[in-house]
């Protein structure tokens, strides 16, 4: 029962995603990708933990097959950045290669739209807390949202309480077991069951 509940509010997310970029894909109250070429947007995708840009695969095929412009990134120590995780000393450094891109824009006007999914949520919200005149529009799926009254270290902290009793997630604690964990990796039941049970067998099995 809780799989099938997973499995329909997944399925509802991605939903939602697809009617968002569809409203900004349309022109002229029209939603079809044949006649959107008039209105182009750059779309920024942030991965989430233990992920990269390598996740959006799918989703920048079909951006572009519509004509936007699509920047996967990579944030530090992730994918294929050449960070290690334990020269980050803070969690503006995770996100540095978002804002290093986002100073990059320099175009007068340019406004890109910010994707992020799970952790990446975190990373969008600190640029469109920078970065307000560079975004048009930020979207969460499923994703992290701190706010005015639920900052950071509190979602994180809910977070980290989820995650740490799961399955066979493995934590490691490099400043002492009295101290939050440093680093933690999905385990491969806790991948099938909970982040790809919406995967094609085969996909699973290779996990």
């Amino acid at each position: 029962m809780e799989q099938a509940k997973n499995k329909h509010h997944q399925t509802r997310v991605f939903i939602l995603f697809l009617i968002i970029i569809l409203y900004l894909t349309s022109t002229s109250g029209s939603s079809s990708p044949e006649t959107s070429q008039n209105r182009k947007h750059h779309f920024v995708l942030v991965h989430g933990a233990c992920h990269g840009a390598w996740s959006w695969y799918k989703v920048i095929t079909l951006l572009k097959s519509w004509g936007h412009n699509v920047t996967a990134l990579d944030l530090a120590a992730s994918g294929v950045n050449q960070k290690q995780a334990l020269e980050l000393n803070s969690i503006s450094e995770y996100f540095e290669p978002l804002t290093e891109f986002m100073n990059s824009l320099v175009g007068e006007g340019e406004r890109v739209v910010l994707v992020g999914h799970s952790l990446g949520g975190l990373a969008i919200t600190y640029a469109m807390e920078h970065f307000p005149h560079k975004i048009s529009v930020a979207v969460f799926v499923t994703a992290f949202m701190p706010g005015p009254t639920l900052n950071v270290s509190v979602v994180y902290q809910m977070a980290l309480s989820k995650l740490e009793p799961m399955q066979d997630n493995v934590f490691t604690f490099d400043d002492g077991p009295n101290n939050p964990p440093t680093t933690f990796v999905f385990g491969p039941l806790f991948l099938r069951s909970r982040l790809y049970q919406l995967s094609p067998k085969q996909c699973n099995e290779n996990i």
